[in-house]
Order: C-alpha cells, then structure tokens, then sequence
C-alpha cells in the first residue's frame, strides 16, 4: 500500500508538467568510499554526463566528501564539486560548488525509507566561470525514496526530488526528478546500479524535460586500518563468577532458558570496542546453542554455537572480534534483540546517553548507568 501510494505521487509528474523542449542523455560514473571509523568516512565519484540524444558532452564533474553518522537514521556530509562545463561554442568553463547533506533512513514495510535534504551554491574563485545564472545561486533539495531488495543481491530504489533555484534573487524556480534505480551487490566490494531518471521544470521561462538512462559502479574500500583494528579487539571470551577467564569446558550441559540468562551490560565507543556482556543468573552451567544476539530482527545476527556459560558467570564480546556480533552499538537509542533458540525474544531498549558510562541490567530488565565493567561484577549503584 505504501509503496503503491508513493509511485502514484512520483507518476503524477508526468501529467502536471508542461515542456517546451525535451532531451534524451545518458550519464556514466565511477566512485569509491571508505569507512573511517565507526561514525566517520569519506567518499571520491567521477561523473561525466551527455546530452542532446547523447552527441553532446555537456559536464565532467568529481565530487569529493566526507560523512558523519549521528545516530542509527541521521548522518550529516560535506561535498565539494569541480566541474568542467562544455559551453555551446565548444570551450569548457571550470566551476566549483559545496553542499551539504542530510540524509535519514527508517524501516518501513520490506524495505526502507530514504529522505536526503540537500543545499548547495558556487564556491571559491572558479564560481563565475559557469555563469551566473547557472551556479552562483543557492540551491535547496528534497529528495524522498524507498528502497527494497526485490531479491537476493538485487534491490529497487524509486525516488522523487525537488530542487528550488534562484533563492538569492526572492524568487523560486522549481523543477523535479523522479528516478529509478535498480542496483545489484556484485560481490563484497563492488555494486553497481543501472537507473532512468526523468527531469522537468515548470516556472522558467523556458521549461524543459529530460529523460536519461544512468550507469554507475561504486567500490568500497576495506575499513580504514581494518585489518589492524581485528587485530586489536579481543575474540568473544566467557568470565567465571570471581572474574577471571573460563576455557571453553567440554562437558554435557543443558541448555540455557530465559530465566536463567540476560545481558548483564552494554557499552558504546568501548576500549577497545563496543561490547555487550550476558550473564548466567543460575548457579548451573548452561550453553548459549542455539540463542542470538541481533540489533535487527530481519537479521540473524551473532548465532551462538556451543558457548557454555559457567555458573553465575558471564558471557563478554566485542564489536567485530572473534566469534562476537559485528554490529555497532549506537551512542544514542539502541534496541538490542536476545533471542532464544525455541524463538522467543528479550527486547532491550537502551538510552545510552553517555558514550564514557555502560548501561547495566539485572534479570529483571532493570537498568542503571555504571562505569564499564567487562566480564566483572557490575557495580550496584548508578552513576547519575
């Protein structure tokens, strides 16, 4: 129903907007990015685009940027752009342009919400040089679109844009872009997204229309320092009642049950990684086969082979070490799932509100703020 409304919007373009002229062009692109850290990366994409049915190169453009994620929906980028614009006597105009983004996600339906406002204007010396008209006024963009993976390695993303022009001179000029835009995983590193894109205006002078088919390829670096940083965070390790390190024993136990187990404490930005510790309320052994931990229900997360806990001991893993979970811990809103292996669920919803303290929990669910205290005994008392 969602995703039916949400097309309708987009197609209602095609019969409210009025043309003068309409061009054909394809667009062609490479990019790369890298993740920093957790929080921080940064991306490179060279784009060229033809028009007038593809006999003319109107632009070559490199963008260049750098992105911070501030919590699980919200991330924030600043993008600068060169270009080199083909003007109609042949020659090409350099320009340079800086925006800002902000981009959302959230989960709806099978698939995801994707929301991105974005402003931009002309910047540095270079700025005249792609005429007036063109590059020198602010720019304001809304972009709303829903992604969904149609099947394994394969997802759809629609989208629908709207860009106002003109804004330094009291006026605004409207145009819109509906896209879509079918990407494909094609292995670990690489993706690429094949897309048609449909441009109008309707309040200049001379409005116009565009259609264009779009090819681009996107590689994505290893982490920054990833290697070392595996390196670095300890593998997932299990702590007996007195704190010290228990080696995986090899006897015959039962399985755990939900009233025996519980995370016991969550830390984000932890040293030397985010980590989530579980603990064994029972004076019995009992093994974790069979349990996860997820941060998302549509994923199964870190399955549990045969980890024995020890009696009234605990569990202590790391973002990214051996045999742990791999996902991160937001310094914000977290809902973290303990799921049992007959399907039943522990929905931990968590405010971590400062990323230096841990989130301590009893097995009734209730918490209080502790300094960390991995594979230990959490302390009783609250630090706030």
């Amino acid at each position: 129903m969602q995703k039916g409304l949400f097309l309708t919007l987009c197609l209602l373009g095609f019969a409210t907007a009025q043309a003068q002229y309409t061009d054909t062009g394809g667009w062609l692109g490479f990019g790369v990015d890298q993740k920093l850290d957790k929080d921080w990366s940064w991306s490179m994409k060279w784009e060229n685009r033809w028009s007038m049915g593809g006999t003319w190169h109107d632009r070559g453009f490199v963008n260049t940027g750098i992105g911070y994620k501030l919590n699980k929906n919200w991330s924030l980028g600043v993008q600068l752009r060169w270009i080199e614009r083909q003007r109609s006597k042949g020659f090409y105009a350099s320009g340079r342009r800086i925006a800002v983004r902000l981009n959302g996600e959230a989960k709806g339906g099978p698939g995801e919400w994707k929301w991105r406002l974005m402003s931009t204007k002309a910047w540095g010396p270079h700025a005249l040089s792609e005429e007036m008209d063109i590059s020198d006024d602010l720019v304001q963009r809304v972009r709303l679109g829903y992604a969904w993976q149609v099947r394994d390695g394969w997802t759809l993303v629609p989208s629908y844009e709207v860009f106002s022009k003109n804004l330094n001179q009291r006026s605004m000029d409207l145009s819109s872009r509906l896209q879509l835009q079918l990407r494909h995983k094609i292995n670990k590193r690489l993706n690429a997204s094949l897309a048609y894109l449909w441009s109008d205006e309707w309040q200049t002078d001379d409005p116009w229309r565009e259609h264009v088919i779009r090819f681009n390829l996107n590689w994505k670096l290893p982490d920054w320092k990833g290697n070392d940083r595996k390196r670095s965070v300890p593998a997932a390790r299990t702590y007996a009642t007195d704190g010290n390190r228990r080696s995986k024993g090899r006897q015959s136990v039962s399985q755990c049950k939900s009233s025996q187990v519980f995370v016991s404490e969550v830390h984000a930005k932890g040293d030397p990684a985010d980590f989530i510790e579980l603990s064994n309320a029972s004076t019995e052994p009992c093994s974790l086969k069979g349990w996860s931990l997820t941060d998302d229900l549509e994923k199964a997360g870190l399955v549990f082979g045969s980890t024995v806990l020890p009696p009234e001991g605990c569990w202590l893993g790391y973002q990214n070490g051996k045999d742990s979970f791999s996902f991160g811990v937001s310094t914000d809103f977290e809902i973290i799932y303990f799921k049992n292996s007959a399907g039943g669920v522990q929905v931990l919803e968590l405010l971590i509100s400062n990323p230096k303290q841990s989130v301590s929990l009893d097995i009734n669910g209730n918490k209080w703020i502790t300094p960390p205290s991995p594979g230990r005994p959490n302390p009783k008392d609250s630090e706030e």
